[in-house]
């Protein structure tokens, strides 16, 4: 459904801290695999603070089943969502440890399906929406910025930081938005219709992270989230469509927020 307001162009800061977040529900989700590896259940990431700083976290689970922490919630539009040509998308991440020694894993780790041995990592996300079935170049994967989850155990706070420009995203099956993908990439920035994080390791940036059992717990942390520079808000933009995620193994939309 297109919904179409009066426009207002303001110039704004194209950022989330959570320093100041409003009351209610966070407009952010975590997406796990369920257990047929086939679809996804969502969870509600919970406030926490790291000194001064608002943040955003999840729990890590015991499985490595954890893959994205995104958001296409409507408030967003024109900030985080819609054109993002131009920007550069940043994001601070860290891990707390709350027990032991906690250490990370990711789906298939050590088997000859995922032979590719890089470490647990999260690195940024985006997607759109084409009309039509299943298209790759809908989802884009920041390649190769990324941080290294058993790094931030240690206590270290990390940046990732990705200019929208096609040689530093690759898409579901990995071709760069470069030569023959370059006009999808930029389609893709004009309209995202979701941004935000993917978890993943060895061969793959989406087939889910975890915690191995009996090592400890730990739990993620999101802090600022931001496109930079600043744009407008267009609010004749079209709202968020409900359906716009496909999950590692067999590209299937779910609803979202």
């Amino acid at each position: 459904m297109l919904v179409v307001l009066a426009v207002i162009v303001l110039p704004v800061a194209l950022a989330e801290s959570f320093d100041n977040p409003p009351q209610g529900n966070i407009n952010w989700k975590v997406y796990d695999y369920n257990a047929s590896g086939q679809a996804f259940r969502s969870r509600q990431p919970y406030r926490v603070a790291n000194g001064e700083d608002g943040g955003i976290a999840f729990d890590f689970l015991y499985t490595p089943d954890t893959a994205l922490e995104i958001t296409g919630h409507p408030s967003y539009r024109g900030d985080l969502l819609g054109d993002m040509t131009g920007k550069t998308i940043t994001a601070t991440v860290g891990v707390t440890v709350t027990s032991g020694g906690p250490m990370f894993t990711y789906y298939g780790e050590g088997t000859p399906s995922n032979s590719c041995g890089t470490p647990a990592n999260v690195r940024l996300f985006f997607q759109t929406q084409t009309p039509g079935p299943f298209v790759e170049t809908d989802y884009w994967w920041s390649n190769p910025a990324d941080a290294d989850l058993q790094l931030m155990a240690s206590g270290s706070d990390m940046q990732i930081k990705n200019p929208m420009q096609g040689e530093f995203w690759s898409d579901y099956y990995g071709h760069f938005g470069t030569y023959a993908y370059a006009d999808a990439f930029n389609a893709a920035v004009k309209n995202v219709k979701a941004i935000g994080l993917s978890f993943g390791g060895g061969c793959f940036f989406e087939n889910g992270v975890g915690i191995e059992p009996g090592t400890g717990s730990a739990y993620f942390r999101l802090m600022d989230f931001s496109a930079d520079p600043p744009g407008v808000v267009d609010l004749s933009a079209e709202v968020v469509p409900t359906f716009i995620l496909a999950p590692f193994v067999v590209p299937t939309l779910i609803e979202l927020p």
